[in-house]
């Protein structure tokens, strides 16, 4: 550990947070603070306009605001500077206190510093939030005391921070951007999950390399008593598994990857631990479709069999979880066509993840350009010629062109609003197909962001009649 963290290290110090955001997090970090005797300064580049919902959750709080600004002298004010995650290190106001020699922490590296029990920590680009909560699912299946937390708006890490005691399990999800800053506090959960690794972020880091060194903080500052579970499929994450001083731990859908090892193997799922192999489960079991969801389930089983949680248990509780809202949800069946909720789709890969899961659909998609390659979405739409509902935006613009210049003999159309898209959908669906809002792009400009997004194609798909 690089300095000693304690919670009542911040009362009465002057502490800063860049960044107050519009997800939750910012605003349960704030009242962590306050809570704990902090003299608390906000700055946000965003107006309060813009803030408006975070900004009503803290009414009353004895907080003070620079919001529409970045004033450096709010740094020099500051003892401890707390960064939320959406604000990259590359802002000013980040640059002039590592200059100043600043303590830096976000809510990741207070909550790993600080959490009394048991650990699991998951990240990866796609697949976080459904293995999680199934984690969570399978610990508590075994009688564990669970609470789930993280890179989801419903929980903040830091909300959950004070009522969790030693005998309690934090499964907690991690983005890139909350795991950089492990690298000031040096710490690591004690089971790591890395689901994967896809091209993704490339407007915060300079390339993938970046990205996945990012990543990889969630396995760097293991001890050798830790556990870290890894995907064996991923090229990514195999490069990246000599950083931790944990015993790892392998899942892979296609083989055994090493003497404790998750897999498929003739439909069933397969444990291969000390010399010994037990099948745990058939895939059938698990209700959620899709190779990718293959994934979740072996990630998932591979950190609840690390915690201890015997195979009666997980059999059990597979068959009864239920994924969250806005990830592959179904939102209705109406006319006889399901309308599915995959706003969390904002990379390429993750449209074609949903188009895989629901080959027989209508597309919505597009959005803001993060800098990421499109041709593989674009190849499997040349390939499947689908009908296709565009939503505006600079990903937009760069499918549609590559479409047009490939000579793309399937169907699309454009939508100024998630209403008319759906509108548009529904006049493209045919019977016993599918409408699927996987917009595989983010949802900065027409939307506040991807729950946004999806909280608009629920309204719009409950208004049919």
């Amino acid at each position: 550990m690089k300095r000693r963290l304690l919670a009542d290290r911040f009362s009465g110090q002057k502490i800063l947070l860049v960044g107050l955001g519009l997800h939750g997090g910012g605003a349960a970090t704030v009242r962590w603070l306050v809570r704990h005797g902090a003299i608390v300064r906000v700055t946000d580049k965003k107006i309060a306009g813009d803030l408006r919902r975070s900004l009503k959750s803290l009414a009353g709080l004895p907080v003070s605001w620079h919001l529409g600004v970045q004033d450096r002298r709010d740094v020099v004010w500051a003892d401890i500077v707390v960064q939320n995650p959406g604000v990259p290190a590359t802002n000013p106001l980040i640059a002039a206190a590592e200059r100043g020699g600043k303590l830096i922490l976000n809510e990741a590296s207070i909550f790993l510093s600080l959490a009394p029990g048991p650990t699991i920590g998951v990240t990866g680009t796609r697949g976080k939030t459904t293995t999680t909560l199934l984690i969570a699912h399978l610990l508590k299946a075994a009688g564990r005391q669970v609470v789930a937390a993280g890179n989801f708006r419903e929980v903040p890490m830091l909300s959950v921070l004070d009522r969790l005691t030693a005998k309690q399990w934090a499964v907690v999800e991690f983005s890139s951007f909350h795991l950089e800053g492990l690298a000031r506090t040096h710490r690591s959960p004690h089971i790591a999950v890395w689901t994967n690794l896809h091209v993704d972020h490339l407007n915060r880091y300079p390339s993938v390399t970046e990205y996945a060194r990012a990543k990889s903080q969630i396995i760097r500052w293991q001890r050798p008593d830790d556990i870290a579970v890894l995907n064996a499929d991923s090229a990514v994450v195999r490069r990246f598994a000599d950083q931790t001083t944990a015993r790892v731990v392998w899942f892979s859908a296609r083989h055994a990857a090493g003497s404790w090892s998750y897999t498929v193997r003739d439909g069933w799922i397969d444990e291969r631990r000390g010399g010994r192999s037990t099948r745990i489960l058939h895939r059938r079991d698990f209700p959620l479709p899709g190779d990718h969801q293959t994934h979740n389930l072996l990630a998932a089983i591979a950190a609840a069999r690390a915690g201890g949680v015997a195979v009666t248990a997980i059999r059990r509780a597979v068959k009864t979880f239920r994924p969250i809202a806005h990830r592959q949800e179904v939102v209705r069946t109406w006319r006889g066509h399901r309308f599915i909720n995959d706003t969390t789709a904002t990379s390429p890969d993750g449209a074609i993840a949903g188009m895989e899961t629901y080959p027989r659909a209508v597309y919505l998609l597009g959005g803001s350009d993060k800098h990421l390659d499109f041709a593989p979405l674009i190849q499997l739409m040349l390939k499947r010629s689908p009908r296709l509902v565009f939503l505006p935006g600079t990903a937009t613009i760069k499918m549609i062109a590559a479409l047009r210049h490939k000579k793309f003999r399937g169907q699309f159309v454009t939508a100024a609003s998630m209403s008319e898209a759906v509108r548009q959908a529904v006049r493209l669906v045919r019977p016993g197909e599918d409408v699927v809002l996987t917009p595989g792009a983010a949802s900065f400009g027409l939307f506040r962001h991807e729950f946004d997004r999806g909280e608009q194609f629920i309204k719009a798909v409950m208004a049919r009649r």
